[in-house]
């Protein structure tokens, strides 16, 4: 596989082009047989084991539902499985990363982007996972909407930002308007270790919605 594809050309992707959504869709298609081992190996992810870790301190319901939007090939349900969480969705613009995530203990698997309205009602989810996805050339902090908009009142949404769109993007104070209009209670918010091999950080966030 040409690593450009899988680890460097998304970089280049602008979220002021047209069919964006196609071109990440592109780069997911060519990376999914080699993702695991990329992550692994070349760029020491650990914002799956982490955000999982962060929601199983608040929550102890193992049947809560739960949705883990751009879930590639289901590592964060892998963690949630090693858990013993039963009840976890997962919804990703790849059919290839899905067929990875099929053997990872999801109940449910579809295909959607955080860029338009996700193909799920409201107010389904005690807890909602978004790893990965707000990074570059990627999905603005606007979509942040989308999340709260799926979840239960009383839910948990859990969510990373690579630390090079925090404040580009417009996350910084997205989190805090919503926490200013009592939306959400931010229970944790923290920059942490994100990509190690590549010495990358990524901003850790988990609320409550009110």
């Amino acid at each position: 596989m040409n690593k450009k594809k899988g680890l460097n050309f998304y970089k280049n992707l602008n979220l002021r082009e047209e069919k964006n959504d196609e071109k990440i869709k592109f780069v997911y298609e060519e990376w999914a047989e080699n993702y695991d081992t990329d992550n692994d190996n070349l760029l020491g992810t650990v914002s799956q084991p982490r955000c999982v870790k962060l929601v199983a301190k608040e929550l102890k319901d193992k049947t809560a539902e739960m949705i883990d939007i751009g879930c590639g090939t289901g590592l964060v349900g892998e963690h949630l499985e090693a858990l013993g969480f039963k009840k976890f969705d997962g919804i990703d613009i790849s059919e290839k990363m899905l067929e990875f995530a099929k053997t990872r203990g999801y109940r449910k698997l579809q295909l959607g982007s955080l860029t338009k309205k996700l193909p799920i009602n409201d107010n389904v989810y005690d807890v909602t996972f978004c790893v990965g996805v707000f990074t570059h050339g990627h999905v603005k902090s606007d979509r942040v909407s989308e999340l709260i908009r799926i979840t239960k009142r009383g839910g948990l949404i859990c969510f990373t930002v690579n630390e090079g769109v925090f404040e580009k993007y417009g996350f910084k104070n997205t989190i805090h308007k919503y926490e200013k209009k009592k939306n959400w209670e931010v229970l944790f918010l923290g920059k942490d270790d994100y990509m190690t091999k590549k010495q990358v950080q990524g901003y850790y966030c988990l609320a409550r919605l009110n």
